[in-house]
């Protein structure tokens, strides 16, 4: 149950689209809560690997969708609206991007490292257009994404261009300043002046 919020927010995110691709879909079920909600009407679900597609196919079995197994969009051949990249790190989205067609809409939660995610978004011609976090035991960052450009500072790439306009983002940034605070003392010098950075960037909303 863990990760129900999680879910739900990407699944309310695909409303409006018409065709979904979900790339690592894991189990697929964000997509069968988006086809249990009314929000779309047909899915490609994609894994580079056969058991969690094949775990996908059991899931949803009654719903109009297609089987992929594909490393990213390389053997994606359907068109599509709305790409869903979720649930995996920063650097392997980021890998994953550099093959993605420019003109849909993506919806992107990395694990860690949002930071890096926003950097290559800044320069690979990609602009945020939103962010949500949402808390289900862990602190999950969602961005929706599509071609265009964007000048990031270097706040912006811990804090995110939207998320810092988000009252609900100032529980995430006090959690990760408590994070860096517990860990400070154990790191070597260079590390603490780097944590001190970092705890100035989140400290400052």
């Amino acid at each position: 149950m863990a990760r129900n919020k999680r879910i739900d927010l990407l699944a309310s995110l695909t409303n409006g689209y018409d065709t979904v691709l979900d790339i690592g879909t894991d189990h697929g079920l964000v997509l069968k809560k988006a086809f249990q909600k009314g929000y779309i009407k047909h899915a490609i679900a994609s894994d580079l690997r056969e058991e969690p597609l094949n775990q996908a196919k059991a899931n949803l079995k009654n719903y109009p969708v297609s089987f992929v197994l594909s490393d990213g969009f390389k053997e994606i051949k359907e068109d599509f609206d709305l790409a869903i990249i979720a649930g995996m790190g920063a650097y392997l989205i980021t890998d994953i991007l550099e093959h993605a067609p420019k003109d849909k809409t993506y919806i992107l939660q990395a694990n860690d490292k949002q930071e890096v995610l926003r950097s290559y978004l800044n320069e690979s011609g990609f602009e945020v257009v939103d962010e949500y976090v949402v808390h289900d035991k862990f602190y999950y960052i969602v961005m929706i994404v599509k071609a265009g450009q964007m000048h990031l500072l270097e706040d912006d790439l811990y804090l995110g261009p939207k998320l810092k306009f988000k009252p609900e983002a100032k529980s995430y940034y006090q959690h990760k300043i408590k994070q860096y605070q517990k860990i400070i003392s154990h790191a070597d010098e260079m590390r603490q002046k780097e944590l001190l950075k970092l705890i100035k960037i989140y400290s400052k909303l």
